[in-house]
């Protein structure tokens, strides 16, 4: 992936692959909140002194930051006539919006279903 990243079909190449790497912290995310929802309680239980609330924000943080990245370039790079790689654009693009989607309806569902306990 030598190249400026000036040039659109550098800029689609990161786009996809980062859009893509940046699903990879939102599913551990989403694990780490599936396994800690109560369904009799319909709340997401954590525990005061454990490490789940630092991971997750962390694993939320990473995937925003590398699929906004990867979204930003595909939305600069589609479309442009010099870009011979106009699919990596469109899956960088789409794939960052829908992980940039999943992350806030998973911070959103965080905020307003967590009930933490002391422990």
């Amino acid at each position: 992936m030598a190249g400026s990243i000036r040039r659109y079909d550098v800029q689609a190449t990161y786009a996809s692959l980062l859009s893509i790497l940046g699903a990879l912290p939102c599913g551990g995310a989403a694990v780490l909140v599936l396994q800690r929802y109560q369904h009799e309680l319909g709340q997401i239980v954590y525990g005061s002194k454990g490490m789940f609330l630092p991971v997750f924000a962390g694993a939320a943080l990473l995937s925003m930051v590398l699929a906004g990245i990867g979204f930003l370039l595909g939305w600069s790079s589609a479309g442009q006539r010099r870009n011979d790689k106009q699919t990596r654009s469109w899956i960088g693009f789409f794939v960052g919006g829908a992980v940039l989607s999943l992350d806030a309806i998973m911070l959103i569902a965080f905020y307003l279903l967590r009930l933490e306990r002391p422990m």
